[in-house]
């Protein structure tokens, strides 16, 4: 093959949730690359954000519900191959395990990569023998798996994916638009958090992130300090429990709630404070948290292998036990009461692991050479190395 071959554009197609800035910053990144993107999405999903003008979308019927068992899945299957057919990849590419992986294997197209996320893996395969077969078959003829952390690879090999076959790839974060500074003094006032110090908890609003926790913990705390929570795809009956646990412990005015962030905006958020929390019960090493190391801010989070991939060595102390109030009150205050000198120290190693283990450039031109190695030999897979 000669060398202009290789160097030449690919066509790229994506299956993921349209409205996720994983999804799309992927893909607007690879067409960026002068590469030709498509994005496949079932047509009963909505999409909610704008798309790179450059990205061709195509929707197909998925799961549709019709009277006999299994017809269904065979409407899937046809207009998925149908849509293989129409734009001919070099490489399709599933983000999540459930449904999209699912998709990409029905297609019957090859070669296909899936990326797990965490919930695909951890959570939902454990809870339905028939989601772990689906699972199973789909991690197995994949001709690559990626994850961003080894305790996500391991799970997903335990589920049937190749070993030779999987590699860490982060979804990354860009160290110049994730940086350290002072925040803009109008989100503070915006916010009413003149004098305060903030502790911010990023995760969506649902039980796996254990918010109730950051919210016992703050009772802890000295009366300055304001817990933010993010209303992101919030589950009403524990938003109502929250609010509850609030009344409760008489913190309704040092704990808020405050609408989902801007993308753009998220940056200014994690410089507006001074520690960050993430206590989910699983996950892989999420990208909230590089973001904030990124800006130098310090992070609390519970005790998971991911957590340890992420801060030993940086700062291992900043993990605790994720349910137990009292250790998370003592370690966000251990980090806002380090004398100056010492939190800046922190800050720059914080952000020296974050561009080390993600600069999402990076990450995604090795994502680049994956893709090519599949476009040359598309039935070989992704071999070690």
């Amino acid at each position: 093959m000669t060398n202009s071959s290789v160097e030449r554009p690919l066509r790229l197609a994506f299956l993921g949730d349209p409205n996720s800035i994983h999804t799309t910053r992927w893909a607007g990144f690879f067409a960026s690359r002068g590469h030709e993107i498509h994005l496949l999405v079932p047509n009963t999903d909505s999409i909610a954000v704008p798309l790179d003008p450059r990205v061709r979308l195509h929707t197909f019927r998925a799961w549709p519900r019709l009277p006999l068992r299994g017809l269904g899945t065979a409407v899937t299957v046809l207009a998925l191959r149908r849509a293989m057919l129409a734009i001919r990849p070099d490489v399709l590419h599933a983000h999540y395990l459930t449904r999209y992986g699912w998709a990409a294997r029905l297609s019957g197209f090859h070669p296909y990569v899936v990326t797990v996320w965490g919930s695909d893996v951890f959570l939902t395969p454990r809870g339905s023998s028939h989601a772990r077969v689906w699972a199973g078959r789909t991690l197995s003829n994949a001709a690559l798996v990626t994850a961003v952390s080894a305790d996500l690879a391991r799970a997903a090999i335990e589920l049937g994916a190749r070993s030779e076959r999987v590699r860490l790839v982060q979804f990354g974060v860009d160290p110049q638009e994730f940086k350290p500074g002072n925040a803009s003094d109008s989100l503070r006032a915006d916010l009413d958090l003149d004098g305060r110090r903030v502790v911010l908890s990023p995760r969506a609003l649902r039980p796996l992130y254990r918010h109730d926790i950051a919210i016992r913990a703050t009772a802890l705390l000295p009366e300055d300090v304001t817990l933010l929570l993010v209303e992101w795809q919030p589950d009403s009956q524990y938003r109502a429990q929250l609010v509850r646990l609030i009344d409760e412990l008489g913190l309704r005015g040092r704990v808020r709630f405050i609408p989902p962030i801007p993308h753009e905006a998220l940056a200014d958020y994690y410089r507006l404070a001074a520690v960050v929390v993430s206590l989910p019960t699983s996950d892989a090493f999420p990208v909230t948290a590089l973001e904030a190391m990124a800006c130098g801010t310090s992070i609390v989070m519970g005790e998971l292998p991911s957590a340890h991939e992420g801060l030993d060595g940086v700062d291992a102390g900043a993990i605790v036990a994720g349910d137990d109030p009292a250790a998370v009150a003592d370690a966000i205050r251990t980090r806002m009461e380090l004398p100056p000198p010492e939190r800046a120290a922190l800050g720059e190693r914080l952000r020296a692991r974050a561009i080390e283990r993600g600069d999402m450039r990076r990450n995604l031109l090795e994502m680049e050479g994956l893709y090519r190695r599949l476009a040359a030999d598309p039935r070989s897979g992704v071999q070690a190395r």
